[in-house]
């Protein structure tokens, strides 16, 4: 088991499915992090470039920076796969960024820098309709990150970022990064509300039928700009993953669809 096709397929989907907008109230909105509400990509890439200039050096920040991101989301899939140890999302982020720049940097790097560079996911820069959307919602439900950021992650990027968080939940609960059915579940039941009253919000769909198969409401956000641009098509190439592209178009009956964090506050009032 090495792909991302066999990663998911190990990884059991529920049988429930998202609630119908409207149809149960929203107590808990629960996100994911790294691209949802926060964008990796321009922060990772100025660093990468900077870090070259200062040296005197050239780099591909840009594939520096997606293969630096597609590293993490593979990490994660093959722990939640395979159900092995958990260990710091920090420690797995390092690691990743070693091998990144032995393949695509051209100079050495020592372990003093490696660990200065992993300290970035500290300070991801929200997205414009961040901070004044969770406010928002934060009127509305508790808001939460469901992320694979470990506790100290959330805390270091909610500082940085002005994140307003009521609670961290998500990976450091449950010892399982997601999608394994424990980081929502364990999360849900730290909030002691049933699974319908709890809405995932994440800019990535392949992680939103793992909640709706548990029965949460779910909420698909088009982050256009997550990869600096690049989209994944409307009629994407079948068996190709997409790891490296922002999704922007819907691919299922999810309970919410947006653009915003302000415009789902708007949607959930309405509701």
């Amino acid at each position: 088991m090495s792909g991302l096709k066999d990663f998911l397929s190990a990884i059991p989907i529920g049988e429930s499915r998202s609630p119908r907008r409207g149809e149960h109230r929203v107590r808990a909105l629960v996100f994911d992090t790294y691209g949802t509400v926060c964008d990796f990509y321009g922060p990772m890439t100025r660093q990468f470039e900077r870090f070259a200039r200062e040296r005197g050096e050239e780099c591909d920040a840009h594939v520096m920076t997606v293969a630096w991101r597609t590293a993490y989301a593979m990490s994660c899939f093959q722990q939640a796969a395979t159900e092995s140890e958990f260990s710091p999302l920090r420690q797995i982020q390092r690691a990743n960024l070693e091998k990144v720049m032995n393949e695509h940097y051209p100079a050495p790097v020592s372990p003093e820098e490696l660990n200065q560079l992993t300290t970035v996911w500290d300070r991801l820069d929200p997205w414009p309709d961040t901070v004044e959307g969770l406010h928002r919602l934060k009127g509305q439900a508790i808001i939460a990150p469901v992320s694979n950021g470990n506790y100290i992650d959330m805390v270091n990027l909610a500082r940085y970022a002005g994140l307003p968080w009521d609670i961290i939940l998500g990976s450091s609960v449950a010892g399982m990064y997601k999608p394994h059915p424990d980081a929502y579940l364990k999360s849900i039941a730290a909030l002691n509300l049933p699974p319908e009253e709890v809405c995932m919000v994440a800019a990535h769909q392949a992680e939103l039928p793992y909640a709706a198969g548990h029965g949460m409401q779910t909420a698909f956000i088009m982050r256009p700009d997550e990869f600096g641009g690049i989209t994944k098509p409307r009629d994407p190439e079948p068996g190709k993953p997409y790891l490296d592209a922002a999704e922007i178009y819907p691919e299922g009956d999810w309970t919410y669809i947006t653009d915003s964090f302000i415009d789902l506050a708007e949607q959930i009032r309405q509701s």
